[in-house]
């Protein structure tokens, strides 16, 4: 085993300090150097495959004619991956991903440079979370609320009957419909039993004012607009309909597994309530979320900020568009960029929870690993469902118990913080 005398050690220099990224000059020494190149020939010789020799009976200097770059290139390998784990432990960097290795220069009997890129952790002290002023809104069910919700189970119960005469605004007309432009029929331009609300804005542009008027039976060319182009719309009415809604009484709370209207509009009640209170939960979390945001203010490691705004990115696409939907390149460049400072924002977050529990000693206890899988248990309905809970448990714990501990850092910040109920 080689012993290597202080001049011998890779020596380390800081080249530059931008934000959270650290850029550091690496050098092996020559005799560290080629100690590596000597020993992937040693490898190299146990396997290579020349003509006229068995497999691990190669000559040396037959590797060293034919494999020198080969050697090299792994030797370079190597050093590069011991020097900069030897660097990260002992400049004590906190790399939240693997450093980048760059300029690296490796000439012939002499010694090993290279630039290694390493992002860390932002280092600060975590101020401002503590006796915060906060606002928290008191929801409470107004009349005129339930009502609401009322009207919202009304419309939803309602059903559609025959209806006499011609059809108006208040009517449905089911109708059979095909497409044209230029005597050419549309491309999926037909249809059978279409139900359209004549009360509603249609995508096909003059379709609603058409049917104004129409009783069934009757069969109307209605000169229409698609994407903004003319076109034409034979329809045949099949029926015309119109909407029924329940009447608001006791038979129709008990359709819905209610005893009476009163114990109706008392959950309705509650469940407004229930909502404002989660709605006001939030409201809270944003409040301290912008008070940390504002007496924090730091560079996060780039890498981070970047997965954090892809991982945004494809959740909203998703959202909106659906799985794998893809934006047109200007229209994601726009949304990328309106995203950035919220992707930001959002690791800036996790730096500061993490600090914050750092420096109040907060853990996340195998007590309180246990009561999250106890609680989860509890709201599974399966035993597959609860087999299935426990395997998460088992895969994803420590991202349970970050989210814990991040529990606890609120919990800590809105005990000292200053509440103040608002009526909502």
């Amino acid at each position: 085993m080689a012993i290597w005398t202080p001049e011998q050690k890779t020596k380390t220099k800081k080249v530059k300090t931008e934000g959270c990224l650290q850029v550091y000059e690496l050098e092996v020494p020559a005799p560290k150097a080629a100690d590596a190149i000597q020993t992937a020939l040693v490898r190299l010789q146990l396997t290579a495959k020349v003509p006229g020799f068995r497999t691990g009976k190669v000559p040396l200097d037959q590797i060293k004619a034919q494999f020198m770059g080969r050697a090299r290139a792994a030797a370079a390998d190597d050093l590069i991956e011991g020097a900069v784990r030897e660097a990260l432990g002992e400049l004590k960097l906190r790399a939240v991903a693997m450093p980048a290795v760059g300029n690296v220069k490796f000439p012939e009997g002499g010694a090993l440079t290279f630039e290694m890129h390493v992002e860390t952790a932002p280092e600060f002290e975590p101020k401002g979370y503590k006796n915060l002023a906060l606002t928290k809104k008191d929801v409470k069910a107004a009349e005129a609320d339930v009502n609401e919700r009322l009207k919202q189970l009304q419309e939803g119960n309602a059903r559609l009957e025959a209806a006499e005469g011609a059809a108006t605004k208040e009517h449905y007309v089911v109708m059979d419909y095909a497409l044209s432009r230029e005597g050419k029929p549309l491309p999926n331009g037909t249809g059978k039993g279409e139900l359209v609300d004549l009360s509603s804005d249609q995508t096909v542009e003059g379709l609603t004012a058409g049917l104004i008027g129409a009783k069934k039976g009757d069969t109307r060319d209605l000169d229409v607009k698609i994407e903004g182009k003319p076109a034409l719309c034979k329809v045949s009415v099949v029926e015309v309909k119109r909407k029924v809604l329940p009447a608001l009484d006791d038979e129709f709370a008990k359709d819905l597994g209610v005893d009476s209207l009163a114990e109706l509009k008392k959950k309705l009640a509650e469940i407004v309530e229930k909502e404002g209170e989660a709605r006001g939960e939030r409201e809270l979390i944003a409040q301290i979320d912008k008070a940390l945001l504002d007496a924090n203010k730091f560079e996060v490691p780039p890498s981070l900020a970047e997965h954090q705004l892809e991982h945004m990115y494809g959740r909203f696409v998703e959202r909106m568009m659906g799985p794998d939907a893809n934006l047109p390149e200007d229209d994601a460049k726009k949304l990328r960029e309106k995203l950035h400072p919220e992707a930001h924002n959002a690791v800036r977050l996790q730096f500061l929870v993490a600090r914050i529990a750092e420096a109040e000693k907060l853990e996340a206890t195998e007590d309180d690993l246990k009561a999250e899988l106890e609680k989860s248990l509890a709201q599974s309905e399966s035993e597959k469902d609860k087999a299935k809970t426990r395997e998460v448990f088992e895969k994803r714990g420590d991202d349970i118990r970050a989210m814990i501990k991040e529990r606890k850092v609120y919990a800590l910040i809105r005990e000292s913080a200053k509440i103040k109920t608002e009526k909502a």
